[in-house]
């Protein structure tokens, strides 16, 4: 396995998006201890939320995936609190999973016969671009966009 870095020439960025610019709708920050049976609870909160907060052209869907994918992960990889938090405006929704982990997302050598290790390759199929940043008080953040399509 291969640390995930993000590449500067790639649609990997190391800043989420909605650090540079205002996102009209707000913000909905729901923190959680990393128990494999909240992420019901989590799911019904993303939905929730972007039902609150429309996001032209998004599907809910896969950014309701891609949040259980990242979250499943820090539980399984990460250390302490998960932190996950959706901004969006009509034409944006930037999801962000935060953990106490310094540990960056590893892309596994996978072959077809493992039930595991595809959760970076799925996230790049459905977002419009991802990344990954260390924070300066220990741990990371790995957001990802979906734009209106």
């Amino acid at each position: 396995m291969r640390p995930v870095a993000p590449d500067p020439g790639s649609a990997q960025q190391r800043t989420p998006p909605s650090r540079g610019f205002p996102m009209t709708a707000g913000s909905q920050r729901l923190t959680m201890p990393p128990a494999a049976g909240c992420l019901a609870e989590l799911r019904r909160w993303a939905r929730s939320w972007m039902e609150q907060h429309p996001t032209d052209g998004v599907d809910s869907d896969s950014v309701v995936l891609s949040m259980t994918e990242l979250v499943t992960n820090s539980i399984k990889h990460g250390v302490g609190p998960v932190e996950v938090r959706l901004n969006g405006d009509s034409d944006n929704l930037v999801l962000i999973v935060s953990d106490c982990s310094e540990e960056m997302p590893l892309r596994p050598h996978s072959a077809l016969t493992m039930e595991t290790g595809r959760g970076i390759q799925i996230l790049e199929s459905l977002a419009t671009r991802w990344g990954v940043q260390p924070e300066p008080g220990g741990g990371k953040t790995v957001w990802c966009e979906f734009a209106s399509r």
